[in-house]
């Protein structure tokens, strides 16, 4: 009898330390993937090179993981409210990160039509709350996913007309903010707050508001694109676009691999994990990584000294810098 509970009780700390989940997340190099195999402007050219997006792969941490994340390079083992807003499920984390893919998708098209004079059509209408700010006074009227369609009865025809309606008020002016929710129209009443210590600054306390808008082009663009979320591959969506809407190879045959966000101005954003992404990169035999300039850049280039790799590690902050470089390499 005392060998068999000895026995038990080894099997339960064996299945504790496989699969028993922690409050951690395990982040490690994905995968690089070259876009034009998912995503295709319609009547557009394909060419010989090749422009990649790259990912990390993230999964939750169990004993066993979070043990081998330490000894496993290039991998990293961050607590979970590191990535989970407070209050927020995995599936919300999971539908936000769904989210911001399509809106990445959205603002690369949006920019690389303009950029390429090709046909472009945005229907805004509104703006998707991910979630409001635990603690704040927002958090007593708005919720995850609410459509924001108005401020004081003034609706806004933009992601920027928005930010620029938020940033016309002071720190304790209440604005009622009309709304749609579960298809129901509805009015509430909150107060801007200070989003910084200075109080210059200043927000309705919700976190990461995205567009809710319809972009209609010409010739068609689709993405056939699946388990994969976050906005980082902004700029990459956006160079592929451009160069499957204008004449000739933009990457000259080469393998380019790159990171960063984009808005609908052709600005390039920050990301996570740049420092695992060019190992991604790397892997796949890219000779460019582009890379937001700043920290981004900074870490980047830390991991390249441990890759011993030739990989040109490129910064840049606008999209227009990163075609620049890819010209002057033809």
């Amino acid at each position: 009898m005392k060998s068999l509970k000895i026995g038990f009780g080894l099997l339960v700390a064996v299945l504790i330390f496989l699969f028993v989940p922690l409050p951690y997340y395990i982040t490690y190099p994905g995968e690089a993937t070259t876009i034009e195999e998912f995503m295709t402007v319609e009547g557009g050219d394909k060419e010989p090179g090749e422009l990649k997006m790259v990912t990390i792969s993230q999964r939750r941490a169990t004993p066993l993981w979070l043990v081998g994340s330490w000894f496993t390079p290039f991998t990293e083992a961050s607590p979970a409210s590191r990535y989970l807003y407070d209050g927020e499920s995995e599936a919300d984390y999971e539908r936000r990160q769904e989210l911001l893919m399509s809106s990445s998708q959205q603002a690369a098209i949006q920019y690389a039509y303009e950029l390429a004079d090709a046909d472009v059509t945005v229907t805004f209408d509104g703006m998707y709350v991910s979630a409001p700010i635990t603690g704040s006074l927002a958090a007593n009227v708005l919720k995850p996913g609410d459509i924001i369609t108005a401020l004081d009865g003034q609706s806004f025809a933009s992601r920027l007309d928005f930010i620029e309606r938020v940033a016309s008020f002071e720190a304790g002016d209440e604005v009622s903010v009309t709304l749609e929710r579960d298809g129901r129209e509805r009015e509430v009443d909150t107060l801007i707050q200070p989003i910084d210590r200075s109080g210059d600054r200043v927000g309705l306390g919700i976190y990461e508001p995205l567009p809710v808008q319809d972009v209609r082009t010409d010739p068609d663009v689709s993405f056939e694109l699946t388990n994969v979320g976050g906005p980082s591959a902004g700029l990459m969506f956006t160079l592929e676009i451009f160069d499957q809407l204008t004449p000739g190879d933009l990457t000259g045959g080469a393998v380019i691999a790159g990171t960063g966000t984009v808005d609908e101005l052709g600005n390039v954003g920050p990301i996570g994990g740049a420092w695992q992404k060019i190992v991604a990169a790397d892997e796949a035999g890219a000779s460019v990584f582009f890379v937001p300039a700043g920290s981004n850049y900074d870490e980047a280039m830390e991991s390249l000294d441990r890759l011993e790799s030739d990989i040109e590690v490129v910064p840049v902050k606008t999209v227009e810098e990163a075609i620049d470089y890819l010209e002057s390499m033809n």
